[in-house]
């Protein structure tokens, strides 16, 4: 009689073990979305995928699609379950890079040392990506966390090898990933001036046919804005490439690809300073913020390039404080500042932008 009590007990214990590791094995990835409109926050649950159809939610019978999203929009996405992770991990993970304790620091070392720990393991791809992403991705927030005078350069270029070894992965074109580490690793390579480097990144969003058609033009735009500050050869690969863009695309985008065709073209003949009344002109068809940003920021670049430093700077000024809505071009317009007034020697300058910088990194 103990006996049958004691197996009764053991099958109820593993019968519980079981449904506690169905359950567990059911969680779904959560993906904040923030409105454009009115900055409100809505959560959509499902399997977060990419494909030519877009960033997309899938519901769990993993054929209804629950949400279509803009990649720039997501706010968070919380990861569901991955193969052969153990959830614990995750959590633990979770907790250390955002404790629901307000007095409790965050520990980004220690949520990156956990996930250092999962990539030891045999993984499948989509499991192996997302741990990859969330070891650079920490990198990231602990490098933003340095003051530029106390050796940031150096752990910046670090973080700058991790995302391109990232991003270099084939499989990492299949995943939501490859969006936010291609914005993660380019900003910290306009921060760093490389905006060569910058628009080969942009270049692997470009040529991947697994990405939707909108997020492949606006990888597209970001590149000929880089090639375009980056200067030289660039400008001529901008200009062809503004061109061929402008035959498809439409409202605000193809504004904007006006605006990046006169100025990849002033650069590339040499004429920069003509190239700005073109701007204006361009500009004064519309008065959409995005678009005027776009403006001041190349005639800021034509400005630098044609050798007046001071009028460029101006044109940075601008895009900080007035035409600010759109937090990529503020964040070039601050890079661009912070080192302007290094190459004038000016000290305090120098400083209050290199600060606004890194506490403009925690906008990202």
């Amino acid at each position: 009689m103990m006996r049958q009590a004691i197996r009764g007990l053991v099958l109820l214990g593993a019968l519980v073990a079981l449904v506690h590791s169905a359950r567990a094995q059911n969680v779904l990835d959560k993906v904040t979305v923030r409105d454009r409109k009115d900055g409100s926050l809505k959560d959509h649950s499902g399997t977060f995928t990419l494909s030519p159809a877009g960033f997309q939610v899938i519901g769990a019978d993993k054929k209804t699609v629950v949400a279509t999203v803009n990649p720039d929009d997501v706010v968070k996405v919380s990861i569901g379950d991955l193969p052969g992770i153990d959830r614990g991990k995750i959590q633990s993970a979770n907790a250390k890079e955002s404790p629901t304790d307000p007095k409790q620091a965050r520990d980004y070392d220690g949520a990156r040392l956990i996930y250092e720990e999962l990539k030891k393991g045999k993984l499948a791809e989509n499991s192996r990506r997302y741990v990859e992403f969330k070891v650079a991705a920490l990198n990231n927030k602990i490098v933003d966390e340095i003051d530029f005078d106390k050796g940031w350069a150096a752990k910046a270029d670090d973080c700058i090898k991790l995302w391109i070894g990232f991003l270099a992965t084939d499989d990492t074109k299949f995943g939501w990933e490859q969006w936010p580490a291609a914005r993660a690793c380019t900003r910290l390579q306009i921060e760093r001036g490389k905006f060569d480097d910058a628009a080969i990144t942009w270049n692997r969003v470009v040529k991947n046919t697994n990405a939707p058609a909108d997020a492949r033009l606006e990888a597209g735009i970001q590149e000929i804005d880089l090639r375009i500050r980056a200067g030289g050869a660039g400008y001529a690969s901008a200009s062809l490439a503004s061109a061929e863009l402008l035959k498809t695309a439409a409202g605000v985008k193809k504004d904007r690809l006006a605006i990046y065709e006169i100025a990849a073209k002033a650069g590339a003949e040499g004429k920069q300073l003509e190239g700005v009344d073109k701007i204006k002109a361009e500009m004064n068809k519309t008065k959409d913020a995005a678009v005027h940003a776009t403006g001041f920021s190349m005639m800021g670049e034509l400005y630098l390039a044609g050798g007046k430093p001071r009028d460029a700077m101006w044109m940075f000024l601008w895009v900080e404080t007035v035409v600010n809505q759109d937090k990529d071009e503020s964040f070039k317009a601050l890079a661009r500042l912070a080192d302007l007034f290094q190459k004038q020697a000016d000290e305090d300058q120098e400083k209050k932008y290199r600060d606004k910088l890194k506490r403009f990194r925690a906008n990202f």
